[in-house]
C-alpha cells in the first residue's frame, strides 16, 4: 500500500513538474485582491463590467518569500488580447508598479484583463511569493458629460454652451499614462463671442518633464493660439474669439479645443467658457 500511495505521488510530482501551471482567472471589481506568485504560472484578474469612459488605475505590489532568483511580470489586455500596459518586478524589488488606462482610448476595451505571470524559480509551481493587486475604476466628466472626451476629431465632445451665458465644466481628467488627449468641439453662432478660460487644478505625478499643452483651432484645425502649462503649475491659458454676422452663410462656426498631457503625470482641470451677443 505504501509503495502505491509512493508511487502515485511521484506520478503526480513528475506531471506537475513536466507541465507548466494553467492560468487561472477571477473575476474581479475595485479593491484589493492578493493571490501567490508561481513560477511558470499564470494567473488572470478580469475587471468587468466597464463603464464607457472609465479610468482603470491598477497598483500591483510583489512579496517575495524565496531568495535569490525570482520574477513576476505584469500585463493589462483588453479582451481580444491587446496588450495595453506591461511591467515587471525583480527580486527582491517590492515597490508598487502601476498601470492605468481610458476605456475611451484605442483600443476600448469592454474589460480589463490583469496577467500575473512567475518566473525564474527553481520548478514548475513553485512559490515565490504573495502580490497584491488594488483596483481603482475612475468615472470620468469631462465637459460635465458623464464620460471621457474622445480623441479623435470626428469624435469630439461638443460644449453645451450655445446660449449666451457664463459656463463651468471642472471635473476634465486627463493622463499621460491612459487618456493622453481631450477634445472638445464648439459651435458659436454669427455675432456672437466665445472667452474660453482653461486652467489646471490638481497634478499627479512625480513627472518633472511633465506638462499639458492648450491648442484652440479653427473648423480647418489652423492652429489660432496655445499654450503650455508644466507639471505642478496652475497657469491659465484664455483666448477669445468672435464669429461676425454674414447674410450668405449663416451656420455657426465650428472650433476644436484640444488638451494633451506629456511626461508622467496626470490632471484635473477646469474650462470656463463665457458666450455674449456682440463683441
Amino acid at each position: 500500500m505504501d509503495r502505491m500511495k509512493k508511487g502515485f505521488l511521484l506520478l503526480v510530482l513528475c506531471l506537475f513538474y513536466a507541465f507548466p501551471v494553467r492560468a487561472e482567472e477571477r473575476i474581479v471589481g475595485e479593491g484589493e485582491h492578493t493571490g501567490f506568485i508561481v513560477n511558470e504560472g499564470s494567473q488572470v484578474l478580469k475587471v468587468s463590467p466597464i463603464k464607457r469612459g472609465q479610468t482603470i488605475q491598477v497598483f500591483l505590489t510583489p512579496r517575495w518569500m524565496v531568495e535569490g532568483e525570482g520574477k513576476v511580470e505584469w500585463r493589462l489586455e483588453d479582451p481580444e488580447g491587446a496588450a495595453l500596459r506591461v511591467g515587471s518586478k525583480n527580486y527582491p524589488e517590492v515597490d508598487p508598479f502601476f498601470m492605468e488606462w481610458t476605456s475611451n482610448s484605442q483600443p476600448k476595451p469592454s474589460a480589463y484583463h490583469i496577467h500575473i505571470l512567475g518566473s525564474r524559480g527553481g520548478f514548475p509551481g513553485e512559490i515565490l511569493g504573495r502580490y497584491t493587486v488594488q483596483v481603482f475604476l475612475r468615472g470620468q466628466n469631462d465637459g460635465n458629460s458623464g464620460t471621457d472626451a474622445p480623441e479623435t476629431y470626428d469624435k469630439a465632445l461638443p460644449l453645451a454652451i450655445s446660449a449666451p451665458g457664463t459656463y463651468l465644466f471642472e471635473e476634465n481628467f486627463i493622463s499621460s499614462t491612459a487618456d493622453v488627449y481631450d477634445i472638445f468641439k464648439i459651435n458659436i453662432k454669427p455675432n456672437y463671442s466665445l472667452t474660453l478660460r482653461a486652467k489646471p487644478l490638481q497634478w499627479h505625478g512625480s513627472g518633472q518633464k511633465g506638462k499639458v499643452s492648450w491648442k484652440f483651432m479653427n473648423r480647418s484645425f489652423r492652429l489660432l493660439k496655445g499654450g503650455d502649462c508644466p507639471n505642478a503649475q496652475t497657469d491659465l491659458f484664455m483666448v477669445k474669439v468672435f464669429h461676425p454676422k454674414v447674410k450668405t452663410d449663416p451656420r455657426p462656426a465650428i472650433f476644436y479645443f484640444l488638451v494633451q498631457m506629456e511626461g508622467q503625470a496626470s490632471l484635473i482641470y477646469s474650462l470656463q467658457a463665457e458666450v455674449k451677443e456682440g463683441r
